[in-house]
């Protein structure tokens, strides 16, 4: 399975702190086809901060499953201490995916696991954390038949995946404005030295997108 990293940034780095053109970040996501889109955790916490001033109530239609179209993409969250508990109902409908799934580990609250039961949410055990993310793309690949994954996600996150040598590609929105050292840098998750092939550039809104590809081994596939 092909893994993106896709995030919108500043000219130095940083993830938080501007105003995000989300219309040209997500017709960019939409370009990749990806049938997974892992979102990490704090992530979703922060677009539901961002999209909601208070979240709407969990309604009769939010425990079932919904019947939305097969070509949005499945959100797939790591979630193991269920920060998304009483959440997650604002995501399945917010027409930006199909459903949620959720990747659990022992440490994962027994109540949390229920509620995701109740309502119908897939959740996948990944045993003892941290989570293993190239088992869990084989799972992800396996359970769902999915060619492309792509990875919108916070520095830590996707520090973990690309330090493990799981991601091909890095998409980065490149938006003309400075914000701060202090601000959350997309990078700063990322341990080892990693090199970069340029493999697409343009302008789209008046912003850079910029496409690389992994150059180093792939070592966790």
């Amino acid at each position: 399975m092909k893994v993106i990293v896709h995030n919108s940034i500043s000219l130095d780095g940083s993830l938080l702190g501007f105003a995000v053109d989300m219309a040209a970040h997500y017709r960019i996501a939409r370009g990749f086809r990806a049938g997974i889109h892992l979102v990490g955790s704090n992530t979703a916490l922060e677009g539901l901060k961002m999209f909601h001033k208070k979240l709407p109530s969990e309604q009769e239609k939010d425990l079932r499953k919904p019947k939305a179209s097969a070509r949005l993409p499945l959100w797939v969250i790591p979630d193991s201490e269920g920060k998304l508990k009483g959440k997650l109902h604002v995501l399945r409908h917010s027409g930006f995916c199909r459903d949620v799934a959720v990747l659990t580990t022992s440490s994962t609250p027994k109540g949390y696991l229920r509620y995701l039961t109740e309502r119908e949410y897939d959740w996948h055990y990944m045993g003892n954390g941290p989570i293993d993310y190239a088992h869990a793309f084989a799972v992800l690949a396996r359970e769902y038949r999915a060619r492309v994954m792509m990875s919108d996600s916070g520095p830590t996150l996707n520090g973990i995946l690309i330090d493990a040598g799981l991601v091909d590609e890095i998409s980065l929105l490149v938006h003309p404005c400075i914000v701060s050292a202090a601000r959350l840098a997309m990078f700063a998750g990322v341990k080892g030295e990693i090199a970069l092939r340029l493999a697409k550039s343009r302008t789209i809104a008046g912003k850079s997108w910029l496409l690389f590809r992994v150059a180093s081994p792939r070592r966790g596939k």
